[in-house]
């Protein structure tokens, strides 16, 4: 358990599947209490936070509601008194060609991906500014340096998510507050299995220096890194943790 996770306050969003479940039991590990969200449940995981100890709140929100991230936001401050690192990981990535990508499909992929952390950082990078401590993890993707086609949209918003981190760390590293991006190669998780053809992953392996697919627990170390007391004097980094895709 580390010291400077001891009793601190998370949020992971996207926490149904995918990154998020082992992203908030690793943090819980760590010693911090975890506020999750997504839009479907996540008894087990809540059960598996509880197994260590930490204590736990589950608040569903669809990320593309602005106000219902708000909502979300105010839940968690009210529930646990305040917010110590927020990790920004729910994503929207479907297989889109350029074809088929309309105003309503783009914008979804915004309000996900782009707008919902926005929308947090601001609300609870005030909390944090409040007690001159914060950390703010945006999960981004390699796409935006090593693109394929159909991931449009997922680019565009995973290369504005990096565009966010760079500004969030400007306007809140005076107030204590680090804002760093992790970018994960493709990786493996049930989510991505079911929505994406297994040729693509085998594609990307040929591409990494590391000749293997990519697992989520590849990148929970760098999140208990970038969360911690340890990375206090890295901020507006993106950290492409990708089998050595992009360098």
């Amino acid at each position: 358990m580390s010291r400077s996770h001891q009793d601190r306050v998370a949020l992971v969003t996207g926490a149904a599947g995918g990154l998020g479940v082992p992203f908030a039991l690793r943090l819980a590990r760590e010693g911090c209490h975890i506020a999750i969200t997504d839009r479907a449940p996540t008894d087990d995981l809540v059960a598996a936070i509880r197994a260590t100890g930490r204590d736990v709140h589950f608040e569903p929100c669809d990320l593309a509601d602005g106000e219902a991230v708000e909502r979300l936001a105010a839940g968690v401050l009210a529930r646990f008194g305040r917010c110590d690192i927020l990790v920004n990981n729910a994503a929207y990535m479907p297989l889109l060609p350029l074809e088929r990508i309309d105003r309503d499909a783009f914008r979804r992929f915004l309000a996900i991906n782009l707008e919902a952390p926005l929308i947090l950082a601001r609300i609870l990078g005030a909390d944090m500014a409040g007690r001159g401590y914060g950390r703010i993890v945006q999960i981004a993707s390699s796409t935006i340096g090593n693109p394929m086609p159909g991931f449009c949209s997922y680019i565009a918003t995973k290369m504005g998510g990096v565009g966010l981190v760079r500004g969030l760390a400007a306007e809140l590293g005076p107030k204590g507050i680090t804002v760093n991006a992790i970018s994960p190669g493709l990786t493996k998780t049930p989510s991505s299995e079911k929505e994406l053809p297994a040729a693509l992953f085998e594609a990307v392996v040929q591409r990494q220096l590391i000749k293997r697919t990519e697992v989520p627990e590849d990148l929970c170390g760098t999140l208990a890194f970038l969360t911690s007391e340890d990375a206090g004097f890295i901020t507006g980094q993106n950290i492409f943790v990708d089998g050595g895709t992009v360098f």
